[in-house]
């Protein structure tokens, strides 16, 4: 049994010594071998023994199966005892019996116990021992093969538990990583609404202010032009410390007043509408809300700029509806921004729609644009 917690070539070492011990008590017993007589029946028996003793060393000890060789040691190692009962020779049949219960289980253990025990029940008839030596030992070696069996049972549990823990471990780090890429993922849609937004719209603001120049306007229009690209950077910043509040657990400002505020600072006429209950729209839902509305207007400023808007927010007892349309103009004014971004918002707004268990469509409406938003109250089912 100490075998098991040794390595390869210490476990080999014990054996090789092991073998060493029980062969020197052999060889100098009463009745050791010779080349003659009952001499030369131990010796046979002894060579039989020790050949076994060693394939089961070198070859056999890691097989998970009854081999030949250990069938070999317990039928000699038996035989051995009987012919040479004042040496060691039984322990050929003890090792053999708990190695099986522990590689194999407890019917190959008492196989080659009882083998053991029959072996030496022949030797004990041929040579006239006692019977209860024989029923004493073969007690003995079927102890042993259920000492063994239970080993293996023992070590089957500690794997199956170092498994379980593995498996375990293995889980804790996906979910860990699985939390990190979708708090990841939270981040980059926040800053990208945050700076979509805000971007645009300054981006508008200048864009307007070098027309002016290039016009040679009066400095009023320009400078009224300056004030509200500051108006919307400063804007910028506040959502910036509204969402680092929001990060930090601070409170944050409830959805509909951010989605009027976001309606009212909107540079083109906006029909906006909310009915139901406005309590509903708390938590992730009304965060949700407020920012596919911000997004939505913002791909109104990027490619249909002074576009009248239609935003819609029904609020009703299975869900909340929100519809952005806008109607294209006629012709079709440029903002330069078209080309920017890289597809992430309509993405970040699904998501945002997808983890709560909703749906989100963008699609032409018409001569224009629709974003339509469906959210279950009670998030996902």
């Amino acid at each position: 049994m100490l075998l098991l917690s040794l390595s390869r070539r210490e476990s080999t070492l014990v054996r090789l010594v092991g073998v060493g011990l029980i062969s020197w008590t052999v060889i100098n017993s009463k009745l050791a071998p010779a080349t003659s007589g009952r001499g030369l029946v131990v010796l046979i028996a002894f060579a039989i023994t020790i050949l076994a003793w060693l394939a089961w060393t070198f070859w056999s000890c890691l097989r998970d199966w009854l081999t030949p060789d250990v069938c070999v040691l317990a039928l000699a190692g038996g035989f051995l005892a009987a012919a040479s009962p004042n040496s060691a020779a039984s322990a050929f049949v003890f090792v053999a019996a708990t190695s099986i219960g522990v590689r194999v289980g407890l019917v190959g253990g008492l196989t080659v116990a009882l083998m053991g025990g029959a072996a030496l029940g022949v030797g004990a008839i041929i040579y006239g021992n006692g019977g209860v030596g024989v029923v004493a030992y073969t007690l003995g070696f079927s102890a042993l093969a259920l000492a063994g069996t239970n080993l293996r049972q023992l070590n089957l549990r500690a794997d199956q538990a170092e498994l379980l823990l593995a498996q375990t471990q293995r889980s804790h780090e996906e979910q860990l990583r699985s939390a990190r890429l979708e708090e990841s993922a939270r981040i980059a849609r926040d800053i990208h609404d945050l700076l979509a937004h805000s971007l645009a719209g300054l981006a508008i603001q200048l864009e307007a202010t070098d027309a002016l120049l290039a016009q040679g306007a009066d400095t009023a229009a320009i400078r009224e032009r300056v004030q509200g690209a500051y108006a919307l950077a400063r804007e910028g910043l506040q959502e910036t410390r509204r969402a680092v509040g929001a990060l930090r657990g601070d409170p944050v400002v409830p959805a509909p007043m951010a989605i009027a505020a976001l309606v009212e600072q909107y540079e083109a006429p906006v029909d906006f509408s909310l009915t139901g209950d406005e309590s509903r729209l708390d938590g992730q839902v009304g965060e949700t809300v407020m920012r596919v509305v911000q997004e939505a207007l913002t791909n109104v400023r990027k490619h249909a700029p002074g576009a009248e808007v239609v935003v819609a927010v029904a609020v009703a007892e299975n869900g909340v509806d929100v519809t952005v349309e806008n109607r294209a103009l006629s012709p079709v004014v440029s903002s330069g921004l078209a080309a920017t971004g890289g597809g992430y918002g309509l993405r970040g707004m699904r998501e945002r729609a997808a983890q709560l268990g909703g749906t989100l469509a963008a699609g032409p409406a018409g001569d224009g644009w629709c974003v339509a938003l469906h959210l279950p109250v009670d998030g996902p089912s």
